[in-house]
Parts: C-alpha cells; structure tokens; sequence
C-alpha cells in the first residue's frame, strides 16, 4: 500500500483556472502516483467550484464564509489584534479539526501546505510538514507599498510586509521540508536562516493542453490574463491602459486588447470600449491563446513566477513583459521575450511585434523550445513527488 500524505490547499485545484490553481493540480496529479493522497481545500461559496481533482485524489471540500465578509475581518483583526491579514483570511477551525482527526486516525509520511498561508494549520498537528512557496508574499506586500495608486492601500501594504515576512520565516525553520519556483525565491528563504534546501519545484505548464499553434491569427490580438482581484494585476493593468496602450494604438489602429480575469475593479472596467474588452473570468483560457497576436505582462509589483507567460510560450504567443512579470523565469532577452519597464519601450515592443509577424514567429518558436527543455509540468511534478517520496531536502 502507497503510504499516506495528507495536502492541504487554499482553494481548489484546477488545470486552468489561475496560477495557484493550475500548479496545485499539477503536483497533486504527481504526487498521487507516490501516495495515497487525502486532499482538504477551503471553498468559497462566492467562487462556487469543487476543483478538477487528478485521479487518485481523495478530496474534501470544507466551506468557508463568503471572501467579501472574511477580507474585511481578516484586515480588522489583522490591525487590532496582530498578525498576517493573508493567514487570518484562510484561518478555518473546520479544516483544522478534520486535519486533526485525519493525522491522529494514521500519522501521514507527509502533511503538505500547497501555499504558507496554512503552514501553521499543518504545524499545529505536530506532524511531519512540508510548505511549498507558490511565491514570497512579503515581497509582493512591499512592491504594493512602493507602486499601489491608492494610498490606503500603500499603508496597509507597509504594515502587512513585516508581519508576512514574520510568519514565512516561522513556516520556513518549523517545516520539515519547503520548495519553491525560482533560485530568487530560494535565496529569500535561505536568509531566514533554515538548514537544509529548500528544493526548487518551478512552475510548468502542460506542454499538451498547450499546444503549439499552427498558424499565428491574422488580427491584431495583445492579451492580458490575470486574476484582477489581485492587487498587482490590476495595477499592471491600469499602467498598461493609462501608459502604453495609448501608444500602441495610435501607431495600430486595428489593434485590440483583451483582458482576461475575474473580478475587474469598476474603475478598470470603465476603461472599456471598441478596443479594450473585458472578457470575465475566462475558464479555459486556450481560445484566447490561440487568437492572441501578443501577450502582454505589465506587472508592476509581484512576486513568484507567471504561469501566463509560460502558457502563452507553450501556444506560441510572443510576450512582452516587465522586469518584474518575468522574474525568475529563464527566457532570454530579445531572442525569447522582450523585456521593457518603461511605457514608451513596453509600446514600442507591443507594436513591433504587431508588425513584424515573422519577428514574432522566431520568437514564439524559441520560447516554446524553452519550455520544452525545462518547464513541462510531467517532468517538474515527477521531481517534486519522488523528492517528497526518498525524503530529500528535509531536515
């Protein structure tokens, strides 16, 4: 009998709804050929799905109340009482009662955290714990302090930064074992003083799911996805109307841009019109990939690394991002992506790839070969789960 490992995860998996979902499917899809895995996720019935879950899989759903009560209670009792809004938010005694149960009922060779921000539900149980970094949120928490447009939000970024870096610190030395996407993400980790790894388990995308295009579409199609609920992506977005788009489309009147994501703030969707559309939460994101001239990532602050410019190297989308969209990725300048920071370059990218189809044809065959070689989620989530199977990188 396959030994038991119990994961724990913030929302469901699925194989394209948004980053964090899309790797937990992935490396839940992995490690059940290892384990029996007993799965337990938090739910939101305002986002009302029950996952995708990867055969082998025995998942239990466990309701939490609605997202738009929890934020402002998790922010108030951030402020008064201490600690991270990010653990209050997914705090849930439901789930810590039936992990309890479940550990005392057969000790599991692993509890895995599919995020930090339930490492201290996994530490509670005194059992063997292993917390996977899907990123550094304490990072992201201080990019929002710099850039966010709302001075509130600035504020509250500031005061979170510390408290996040204090229970990712704690999560780190307490678990038996961690992992993450990047070197970058590594050595933030190592600086909080652990012993042993943390072993690094990027973020892949499915090489069949995304397939490579064989045409590139005859429109003039640049692409943003994201979940714009997040602070940083709906920055990003406010950057690109406000800053580049009026740039491309002077130069390329057919151009359009679609934006993909849920949960768009009012002041974004105003922005809508012939050429800027709002798509909603896209589901299967495919179709748009396959219709998209250009990809864009006007990240502005963040933190890991973006499933989305992995998804649009795999389809054959050619993408401009910012330094910071790309971080910890390991495409090569000019020949794999191009990289600007400012709005007149990011433009300038945008509209040359619009215009050079054969440009961004060598483009997009260069990343997909990238992708290929090193970010193909079969082999990633292989790794992860023999690593959690012989024990390496624990302590």
């Amino acid at each position: 009998m396959k030994p038991l490992l119990v994961s724990l995860l913030p929302r469901p998996p699925h194989p394209s709804r948004d980053g964090l979902a899309i790797r937990n499917h992935a490396l839940l899809s992995a490690l059940a050929r290892e384990f029996r895995v007993r799965a337990f996720t938090l739910s939101d019935p305002e986002r009302p799905y029950d996952g995708d879950w990867p055969p082998g899989v025995e998942a239990e759903i466990v309701r939490q109340p609605p997202r738009r009560v929890r934020r402002p209670v998790a922010a108030l009792s951030s402020l008064l009482a201490g600690g991270a809004y990010s653990e209050r938010l997914y705090r849930s005694s439901s789930l810590s009662r039936r992990l309890a149960e479940v550990v005392a009922g057969e000790p599991p060779s692993w509890i895995v955290a599919h995020s930090y921000h339930l490492a201290p539900a996994a530490l509670r149980t005194g059992g063997p714990v292993w917390v996977d970094f899907h990123n550094l949120d304490s990072e992201i928490w201080r990019r929002t302090a710099e850039t966010a447009g709302s001075a509130p939000v600035r504020w509250f970024a500031r005061v979170q930064e510390g408290r996040v870096l204090s229970l990712e610190g704690t999560a780190a030395r307490a678990a038996k074992g961690l992992s993450c996407v990047s070197e970058r993400d590594a050595h933030a980790l190592r600086a909080f003083g652990i012993r042993v790894g943390p072993l690094l388990v990027p973020n892949g995308v499915d090489l069949v799911r995304h397939a490579f295009r064989r045409e590139a579409p005859r429109g003039e199609t640049v692409l943003f996805i994201g979940d714009l609920s997040w602070p940083p992506n709906a920055d990003g977005v406010r950057w690109l109307l406000s800053s580049v788009w009026p740039r491309v489309r002077s130069r390329r009147p057919g151009a359009r841009l679609a934006i993909v994501g849920r949960s768009a703030p009012a002041d974004l969707l105003r922005e809508s019109g012939p050429d800027v559309v709002f798509a909603g939460e896209g589901g299967d994101a495919r179709a748009y990939w396959l219709d998209a001239a250009v990809a864009a990532v006007p990240l502005l602050s963040g933190g890991g690394t973006r499933l989305k410019i992995l998804e649009a190297a795999a389809t054959g989308v050619p993408v401009v991002s910012t330094r910071v969209g790309a971080e910890g990725l390991d495409f090569p300048d000019e020949s794999e992506i191009l990289r600007r920071d400012d709005s007149g370059s990011f433009a300038d990218a945008v509209v040359s790839l619009l215009a050079d189809r054969v440009a961004a044809g060598r483009q997009a065959a260069a990343a997909r070969a990238r992708v290929e070689a090193q970010y193909g989620w079969g082999p990633i989530g292989e790794a992860f789960a023999r690593a959690l199977a012989n024990g390496a990188g624990t302590r």
